[in-house]
Order: structure tokens, then sequence, then C-alpha cells
């Protein structure tokens, strides 16, 4: 029973990285969870006050942060925001300073300080790169933000960071054509055993290789898949990406949940050709 009950604990704890949020021109705001399903919940948030957007949160004039859990609720708050931003990721901005906010699948946030922060140079959606010694250009270290608002460093057995040409939402590539991905506790994998193309366009958890072939990641286990498509779907059509969702040329909106599944969702009352402000 026991082991039963953590198993469980630990299934629940990775349903993230998959929610998000879309900004119309007319300020209502369309919010995701990550069963891959969208709502309309009554926000508004004016697209020319939006001064810093993730996949997970948007910054207001005024320091308001709203962030979106797993279930697709919107927060605010106020805080504390940071002048000078250096990087930032779907969960995840960094200041100059060495301040990292972090958010967790809930929405919670957490700040912490650390002189490594100031030597980040390279931004993925939920992971970033730092530079380890002064010396020698080429010793870069990986750090993964978890679903948890947790940084840690990721250890890839024969991975050099340095090799990284393509940084993506949960996932990246190197400059033998190895896609990695990232999963909601950290783990980081290579899928060498995916051929993809070079990657054309990127979304938080998904995107098209130039061969035309879409993949998207399972934010619970990480697996680099290919999956079964909406029939109304035609990939050449993708035109914006967020980072849960995409949009195509007629305004058709798609979702991709926590385990990588794509589903187009309608909501009759919205044209998402006005979307204003996406995720990423």
């Amino acid at each position: 029973m026991k082991s039963l009950l953590l198993a469980t604990l630990a299934t629940l704890s990775l349903n993230a990285f998959s929610q998000s949020y879309l900004i119309m021109d007319n300020g209502i705001t369309i919010t995701t969870d990550s069963s891959g399903y969208s709502y309309d919940f009554g926000h508004y948030a004016f697209p020319q006050k939006v001064t810093l957007k993730g996949g997970q949160y948007f910054v207001e004039e005024g320091g308001i942060l709203a962030t979106i859990d797993e279930k697709g609720l919107l927060f605010r708050k106020y805080e504390l925001i940071p002048e000078k931003i250096k990087g930032k990721g779907i969960n995840y901005f960094l200041s100059e300073e060495g301040f990292m906010y972090t958010i967790d699948s809930k929405g919670f946030v957490k700040v912490t300080e650390n002189a490594l922060y100031q030597k980040a140079i390279n931004f993925g959606g939920t992971y970033f790169t730092v530079a380890a010694s002064e010396e020698d250009p080429t010793l870069i270290d990986l750090y993964v933000v978890t679903s948890e608002g947790i940084v840690q460093k990721a250890e890839v057995s024969g991975l050099k960071v340095k090799d990284i040409i393509s940084f993506g939402g949960n996932y990246f590539m190197n400059n033998r054509g190895i896609v990695y991905t990232v999963a909601a506790d950290g783990m980081v994998n290579a899928r060498d055993e995916m051929r993809v193309g070079i990657i054309n366009k990127k979304g938080g958890n998904f995107f098209v290789d130039s061969s035309g072939y879409f993949f998207t990641v399972s934010a619970v286990t990480g697996e680099l898949q290919m999956p079964a498509l909406p029939v109304n779907l035609r990939v050449n059509s993708i035109l914006k990406m967020g980072s849960n969702y995409f949009l195509d040329q007629s305004g058709k909106l798609y979702l991709v949940d926590k385990h990588g599944q794509v589903f187009e969702r309608v909501m009759r009352d919205h044209d998402f050709r006005n979307a204003r402000v996406i995720s990423l």
C-alpha cells in the first residue's frame, strides 16, 4: 500500500510543463491546462502592458506577475520584478544580478539567488547553460528547472554541452543531430533512436523538422514521439507557436497535452487570428 501511494504521488508530481496562456488583441486571456484543454475564465490583460512573458507566466506593468497552474487557473500577485532580465524560459526567468525566479506546476513562485546564475549564457524552455570556466570557454554546464521549480545541475553521459546548437522548450539538439529531452523531474536523455532533421519550428513541448515531421515531447517521461495528428491539421500551415499550443494560418487552435498528444480545440466565441501575445 505504501509503495502504491508513493508511486501515485510521484506520478502526480510530474503533471507539469504543459499549461500556458494566450492573450487576444482585445485583452481576453485564454488559459490552457496540462491535459490539453483551453479555457476562457474571464481574465483580461492588455497586450501593450505585458512587459515579460514565458510559457507559464507573464508580467504586467506595475510589477504584477501572472502565473498559470496545471489546471489552467490564472493567478496574479505583486512581485519585485528585476529591471534587467538576463534570460527566461517556460517556467523561469533570471535577472542580471543572479536572482532566479521559478514557477512550479501549481503556479507558485520561488526566488533564489546564486552568483553562478550570472554566468548563464544560453536559455531553453526548462533549462539553461552556465559557463564553468573563465579560462576555457568550452567548459559549460547544463542546469534544468523541474516542474517543482527546483534548479539542479544535469549530468548527462556522453553529452558535451558546448555542442548544443538548437535550444528548444523541453528539448535541444546537438551538432550531431541528436535530440535530448528534459522530463518534468529534470531527467535529461538522448533520443538517438529517432531520426530528426533540422529543427525549423519550435514550441514548448513540440517542434517541426526540416522534413515537415511533427514531434512532441512527453512532459511526464521525456519521451520523444511522432503522435497522431488531428485530421484538420496541416503541418505546413502552423503559424504561431506557444508553450503547449499552436495556431495555424486559418486561426485554428491546437493543444499538446502533458503526454505529447495533440488535440484541436474549438472556442467559437474567439477568433484566434487576433491572438496578440503568445506564450513564448
